[in-house]
């Protein structure tokens, strides 16, 4: 793998350096699909070519970072629950599996490495090692996740949990904390497996849902064991999305050991970076839909420029869109967008 420095350039903006340059995370997933004319479905069951069409639209649209064709479900479905995959989308879930302590009691972690137990994320294992196999140059492999209290809404539904905090708080506590193992042996299993960058998307701890004192109470510990578990054995950079508002969580994120908050287009990028300071690297944030899918290359790149200049002028900062890339995103967009992490510093 040739080091044409893309890892470089975000280890550079992780510890708040110039590197003369913002890197970019284009936050694709099943926009690389879409891309090559093959559905979601098409990718998600077949590792190989998940890996080739993710790289190829990674490396055209000048992105630092790749992820294959995942889908987060995948495992929902290996530890025994219903997921619809429709053709050319994610899989949903249409039911749940706790209600009680003894659900939680009796819910099984697979063990990663025993196929049987785990067909569908043996899948995704299988993606990551493919595409670290067909990556010519550096660009960070994005192991993908959900987070601990995201995965305890998919296991309870996500409504019943939510009244469950206020009426059974240590109900939603063993179940997050059991969530917590099977998000940590997944993330492990995913870096052993060529993730090079563990990705926690956790959209349950959003402000719009919970409060920052929430989250301490139910979401950062389940979080902080997850990074603690894949850092006490692989030396990876370990990032957590949160969709909406976040700009009171981010002091609260700090305590967990992540390396970067990846923040959603609602927050102010200005107010991001005066809440996380240089203590925490933030990713973000142009509006996914308003420019990246809608907009021109020219509204990309400005939007793009104003969102380093807001909260990367010193460092700490890689350009992304606020959530993901939709599906339907024109490439030229996502290029734009990946050409403007170079382009703001030689304007």
């Amino acid at each position: 793998m040739k080091d044409a420095g893309h890892r470089t350039a975000v280890e550079a903006a992780l510890n708040f350096e110039d590197c003369g340059r913002t890197p970019v995370n284009n936050f694709e997933v099943v926009t690389a699909a879409r891309y090559a004319g093959v559905t979601v479905d098409q990718a998600r069951r077949d590792p190989k070519l998940s890996a080739r069409v993710a790289v190829d639209y990674c490396m055209r649209t000048e992105s630092d970072f790749v992820k294959p064709v995942l889908d987060s479900q995948i495992p929902l479905a290996d530890i025994g629950m219903e997921v619809r995959f429709p053709e050319d989308d994610y899989g949903s879930v249409p039911g749940h599996l706790v209600d009680t302590p003894e659900d939680i009691d009796r819910l099984h972690i697979f063990d990663p490495d025993n196929a049987s137990e785990c067909p569908g994320f043996t899948t995704v294992r299988q993606a990551l090692t493919e595409t670290e196999s067909l990556l010519e140059e550096d660009l960070h492999i994005c192991g993908l996740s959900w987070g601990p209290i995201t995965t305890a809404g998919y296991l309870m539904g996500a409504e019943n949990m939510m009244f469950a905090m206020l009426t059974d708080e240590d109900l939603v506590k063993s179940l997050v904390d059991k969530a917590s193992e099977l998000v940590s042996v997944m993330e492990r299993a995913m870096v052993a497996s060529g993730a090079s960058l563990m990705w926690m998307a956790d959209p349950t701890s959003s402000e719009d849902l919970i409060s920052p004192e929430m989250f301490d109470t139910f979401s950062k510990a389940g979080i902080k064991r997850v990074i603690d578990d894949v850092k006490r054995e692989y030396d990876v950079p370990n990032f957590v999305h949160i969709c909406g508002n976040t700009v009171d969580t981010i002091a609260h994120l700090k305590g967990t050991g992540a390396d970067c908050l990846s923040f959603d287009h609602a927050v102010d990028p200005a107010k991001a970076r005066r809440a996380a300071g240089k203590d925490l690297a933030l990713m973000g944030n142009v509006d996914p839909v308003k420019y990246v899918m809608l907009g021109t290359p020219e509204q990309v790149a400005q939007k793009s420029y104003e969102v380093i200049e807001a909260a990367g002028r010193e460092g700490g900062l890689i350009l992304a869109p606020g959530c993901e890339t939709p599906i339907s995103s024109p490439f030229e967009n996502v290029l734009a967008m990946g050409r403007a992490g170079r382009e703001y510093w030689t304007r």
